[in-house]
């Protein structure tokens, strides 16, 4: 690895840490009283996905943060499980459904995770892949398909850019890429995220733009 390289890998991973710490101690205690609102296009395709997976069935919900999710699932009478990089977000979910198992786990690291592999009957991931930097989408679509049964759905959101992307703010970044405030997006292409859907075994079976986000009913092929 060149020099650059390092240097860019080294930026993705400080940005990774960044994230954590905030979730953990800046977002975690207010989270729900900001965020908690569960908007009507979210709404409707959590309920498609789980409209689609076998009563009784495991549904995994990819950073989950403080399962917002989850009443509208279990509702549906599927089970959850809820994974996050962050463990102050993780507490927030179990204060409020001490039922469900969930394990402090990043998006990246699902791909090795072997012991998840073909185990659920579906999953989300919400409004979470804006913090994946374009290095790391193909291993977390990959570890995301990877947890599927064959033939299982997925419900994945991407958020849009709005308007011009400000100036970087640091040399590393690369296009797409936004740090304000000390948060991380990345606003990839949409041909860009399909190819690496498709890569991943994904295909597209629904889609809509809603709410600053274009969301995607997957399934796993």
């Amino acid at each position: 690895m060149d020099a650059g390289a390092r240097d860019r890998r080294a930026f993705v991973d400080e940005r990774r840490a960044v994230s954590v710490q905030r979730f953990d101690i800046v977002h975690s205690p207010h989270y729900d009283a900001r965020w908690g609102a569960v908007g009507s296009a979210h709404g409707d395709f959590v309920a498609r996905m789980a409209g689609l997976v076998r009563a009784g069935g495991e549904v995994l919900d990819a950073a989950c943060g403080t399962g917002k999710y989850w009443p509208a699932l279990l509702a549906a009478g599927v089970r959850v499980t809820g994974i996050d990089q962050s463990a102050g977000m993780l507490a927030q979910a179990s204060r409020k459904h001490p039922g469900v198992a969930v394990e402090v786990l990043a998006l990246q690291d699902l791909q090795d995770a072997v012991d998840w592999h073909g185990r659920f009957d579906g999953l989300i991931c919400v409004d979470a892949m804006e913090c994946v930097a374009p290095e790391d989408w193909p291993c977390v679509a990959g570890g995301l398909a990877a947890t599927l049964r064959a033939g299982a759905p997925a419900y994945v959101t991407v958020e849009l850019c709005q308007g011009p992307l400000p100036p970087p703010a640091d040399p590393r970044q690369v296009p797409g890429e936004v740090i304000e405030g000390g948060g991380y997006h990345y606003y990839p292409a949409r041909q860009q995220v399909c190819q690496w859907l498709d890569a991943a075994g994904l295909a597209v079976s629904e889609q809509a733009e809603a709410g600053c986000y274009w969301h995607l009913l997957l399934t796993r092929s």
